[in-house]
């Protein structure tokens, strides 16, 4: 026992090193192990101001399967947006909801999913193998009592807003269907 009371006292800064050491270890390797899968967390772009991140907790309360949901947004207005529309939209999320006009001004063919009809589907003309002009529907536009519901965690603009998937997303049926059924989900959001 003497010969740690001596050590401490001059080797100190060892003792307070392997402490430091193996708090950050365990943090870290507990933070790992209890982080969501990529199945278990939605990742939605918002293009305009969020007023409530509650919005978070309420939407993966919403879907049993899920443990998070990550909100991001960026101003349309502001002169950065077009390197974080495609920076964080098109490559690290899941679902995004854009103003219309947004969505118009953006080549949707290998940017986001074709999609099946669940409701006023938002479309692209595009050329078929024949030349001959297509429809092409991309995204979903948000009806006007799902947007009032969601003016509660979202600032809308004075323009019709739109949910899309992009191809990049694991959850749009890579890994599972809940990008889908999350924008089925946003589509038919009424709750105050």
């Amino acid at each position: 026992m003497e010969r740690f009371k001596a050590s401490l006292r001059t080797e100190w800064f060892k003792y307070l090193i392997v402490a430091v050491l193996s708090v950050v270890v365990w943090v870290f390797a507990f933070g790992m192990y209890h982080a969501p899968q990529a199945y278990e967390k939605i990742s939605v772009f918002f293009a305009g101001n969020v007023k409530d991140y509650s919005f978070e907790k309420v939407a993966a309360d919403a879907f049993e399967e899920l443990r998070k949901v990550e909100l991001s947004s960026a101003d349309p207005n502001a002169n950065t947006f077009a390197h974080k529309y495609e920076l964080v939209a098109f490559n690290g999320s899941d679902v995004v909801i854009l103003p219309e006009s947004v969505a118009a001004g953006t080549l949707c063919n290998g940017s986001f999913v074709e999609q099946e009809p669940c409701g006023e589907m938002f479309t692209q003309t595009e050329k078929d193998a024949n030349g001959c002009d297509v429809e092409v529907a991309y995204g979903v536009y948000l009806p006007e009592e799902a947007m009032a519901a969601l003016g509660k965690y979202f600032t809308f603009g004075n323009e019709r807003y739109v949910v899309l998937i992009p191809g990049s997303s694991l959850n749009a049926g890579t890994l599972t269907r809940h990008a889908f059924e999350f924008e089925k989900w946003l589509v038919g959001y009424v709750q105050a």
